[in-house]
């Protein structure tokens, strides 16, 4: 429990420290962009720590960590008091009448650099983000509490990440897979998440698993700010206002199931016991079809889901500038918003290379929108200049990673194969079809908004029978459909009829169809190329972000619908959205339940607890190496199986020091060569004299030599009596003894 409220409120001190700063940067947005506090907070926090390490300014530690959020505090300060006494300036011009030309020059411009003097929005968003961060930390600390095992899937890549990072004093971390390594993956999200939990010193159990509930709170307040902001933008009341766009978007983006998981209901015999939780995310044959409600049900820190908040703030910048456009009236603000929506979208590739080019993509997007806008007139070169600044700024502001990252892409292959018009169309409804219900109602609003819209509707209905039934003996019907949907979404983005806020609401939808349509059409040539998963990862990480843009869309779609649509269609509209929303409700509470074992187990945040049932000496172990062996001192542990269920690779997973030899597969993927590490391994341990060990040992340069149950089981005991030969027995219980060799 004081773990949790230690994490929450170092969370809450980064969102507090940078509020003045999200104003100062996004202040021209209804609300003044308060509710991305958190995120902006934990973003130059971690990226400030981040950079110190990067280029040799400072080790990484709890003094650095401590040193940027003082300099982030400080820096919000002098905002807060810069815009307090503009803004009582302003009140004060206001209320004396203006003289001559240079008097209404004076007001104007105090206008411009002060956040408005009555914004009623600005509180509600900012209390009703932070009591939607409050509540959404506290529900997933309970629910991971209930499932807390730090194992399995992709968890054990992802504490490595994490727990390297804490033993590393420099940037990119060393690699504890493979002992001489650094890092070569999108590793900054893992650093941010990670900040609190090194900050207070937490066990990497009990780290991660907060992150996972401060993720998915960063998330849910991001989603809620930016969901009610848009709508906000719109000025129109009723229909639930600003906090109530934004509450059904954290319910459709990050709680609500896909229809596949109503399908697995059907399937259980005695649901939700024997309910297939796991199989709704793997619905497109030799795919994955993640959501984010899936994703926090698993529990991977995965690099797709940690960068939703990051992703977010940059689309937060991509609303300002589709509304306002760049600024450019005020030299020092303009240069700072430019910096900020740079982080914002450069940050992506270091966190997710893929979040990248959607967030660089929608910004260059969300410019042309406002170009298309009257407000733009005579400023467009200015516009095109900025842009190119904004994304350079964002390359050099993450340079370091640039430098050092080698990607495993290895170029852009054409899709040949494609499922049937009706298997595609199946998947895209098992998938999507919550959503896709909630954004039809957008495209139905735009046919009956055309001035010939029978003829539109009865040719486009026939002409689009002829060509899909021409496409479909050639599997291309599902792209033309997408292709057609993608026109109408980018021409009403691109309609100067449009408010820029409804403009914006179709470059979601764009962003969301596009995502979509470019896997049917190519893939990223990866590891798994010339396989049956060659587009594996390019369907996973697109498809993810295709269901982030098209919830946020639907949620501002709900009440949108009741202007689009006639009362007697809405009727009906809304009758099958409710049916839907109520099978996309199966999977979260059915998931959940099975996921944690019908919540029979005593809640807890020990992530070990798997580790302590079968080998309580390890457990000690790790805490004694985390005490006492030197970050970058590598360690000899038993090398076993990518995804190992007996837990190889447990030493350096949970301390952060490097092993020989991990999960080498992974290794692989990271264009990191295991050769004979693994074979080397058991020549060493099983090895009987201290000499035919020593060439490994100093080949490698051993410190720490682990012994448990493992590698009794797969080494033996015969090699175990050299070790004292060769150093001093440092840890000795429960079954488990490490040697230090120094």
């Amino acid at each position: 429990m004081l773990e949790a409220l230690g994490f929450f409120a170092l969370m809450e001190a980064a969102g507090l420290a940078a509020a003045p700063l999200a104003a100062l940067v996004l202040g021209r947005l209804p609300g003044a962009g308060l509710g991305f506090a958190k995120v902006l907070g934990v973003l130059l926090i971690g990226w400030l720590v981040w950079m110190a390490g990067s280029i040799g300014l400072a080790s990484y530690g709890p003094a650095t960590i401590l040193g940027a959020f003082v300099l982030v505090a400080v820096l919000g300060a002098l905002s807060a008091w810069r815009l307090r006494r503009l803004g009582q300036r302003l009140r004060e011009r206001e209320e004396a009448p203006a003289r001559g030309r240079l008097g209404r020059w004076r007001r104007s411009r105090l206008a411009a650099q002060a956040l408005p003097a009555e914004d009623p929005l600005r509180l509600r968003l900012w209390a009703g983000s932070e009591a939607v961060f409050a509540v959404a930390f506290a529900v997933m600390a309970v629910l991971v509490a209930f499932a807390p095992d730090v194992w399995n899937t992709e968890k054990p890549m992802d504490a490595m990440l994490m727990t390297a990072i804490q033993a590393s004093d420099s940037f990119p971390p060393q690699d504890a897979w493979m002992a001489g390594e650094t890092v070569n993956y999108y590793y900054l999200g893992h650093l941010l998440l990670a900040l609190p939990g090194h900050a207070l010193s937490l066990g990497p159990d009990v780290a991660y698993n907060l992150a996972v509930a401060g993720l998915f709170a960063l998330s849910a307040s991001a989603v809620f700010t930016l969901a009610g902001t848009l709508w906000a933008a719109t000025g129109i009341r009723g229909a639930g206002g600003p906090v109530g766009v934004g509450l059904a978007a954290v319910a459709l983006c990050l709680v609500l199931g896909n229809l596949a998981g109503a399908r697995e209901w059907l399937r259980a015999d005695d649901p939700p016991g024997g309910y297939d939780w796991f199989s709704v995310s793997r619905v497109i044959p030799d795919t994955i079809n993640e959501f984010p409600s899936f994703s926090f049900t698993l529990g991977d820190l995965h690099a797709h889901l940690l960068a939703i908040p990051f992703t977010l703030l940059a689309l937060a910048f991509a609303l300002q500038v589709a509304l306002d456009g760049p600024r450019g009236d005020l030299a020092w603000r303009a240069v700072a918003e430019a910096l900020a929506a740079g982080l914002a979208v450069g940050s992506l590739y270091a966190i997710n290379s893929w979040s990248y080019p959607v967030g660089a993509g929608l910004l260059i997007a969300a410019v042309v929108i406002w170009m298309r806008g009257p407000s733009a007139d005579g400023r467009r070169a200015f516009g095109a200049v900025w842009t190119v600044l904004v994304l350079l700024a964002g390359f050099v502001l993450v340079l370091p990673f640039w430098l050092n990252f080698d990607p495993a892409a290895r170029g852009i292959g054409w899709v040949g194969e494609r499922r049937s018009f009706s298997a595609w169309a199946g998947d895209m409804t098992l998938i999507y079809g919550v959503l896709a219900w909630a954004v039809a109602a957008a495209y139905a609003g735009r046919l009956l908004a055309a001035r010939q819209r029978v003829k539109i509707a009865v040719w486009g209905g026939v002409g689009a029978l002829f060509v899909l039934s021409l496409l479909a003996p050639v599997d291309f019907s599902g792209v033309a459909l997408l292709i057609v949907l993608l026109g109408v979404a980018v021409h009403a983005a691109l309609s100067r009829r449009l408010e820029a806020p409804e403009r914006y609401f179709w470059l979601l939808v764009s962003g969301g169809v596009a995502c979509l349509l470019a896997p049917e059409l190519v893939y990223v040539r990866d590891e798994f190329d010339d396989s049956d998963l060659f587009r594996m990862n390019t369907v996973f990480k697109l498809g993810y972000q295709a269901f982030v843009l098209l919830a946020i869309a639907a949620a501002c779609a709900l009440p949108w619908a009741g202007r689009w649509l006639p009362r007697r269609v809405w009727t009906g509209w809304a009758a099958v959205g409710a049916v839907l929303l109520l099978l996309g409700l199966v999977f979260p509470y059915a998931g959940n339940w099975a996921r944690r074992d019908g919540f029979s187990h005593s809640p807890t945040l020990d992530g070990l607890g798997w580790l302590r049932a079968s080998a309580p000496g390890d457990v000690e172990a790790i805490d004694w190496l985390r005490e006492n062996a030197p970050g970058d001192a590598v360690l000899l542990e038993a090398a076993g199986p990518d995804y190992s269920g007996f837990g190889h690779g447990r030493m350096s997973t949970f301390t952060g020091r490097p092993a020989v030899i991990g999960w080498a597969g992974h290794e692989l993927q990271w264009k990191h060569d295991p050769g004979t590490r693994a074979d080397d391994v058991r020549a060493m341990y099983t090895a009987t004299s201290a000499a035919d060990a020593r060439p490994l040992l100093a080949k490698y340069g051993v410190r720490y030599v682990v012994v448990g149950p493992i590698e009794r089981a797969d080494y033996g005991d015969a090699g175990i009596a050299k070790w004292n030969r060769l150093g001093r027995k440092v840890f000795d219980r429960n079954g488990t003894a490490i040697w230090d060799l120094g």
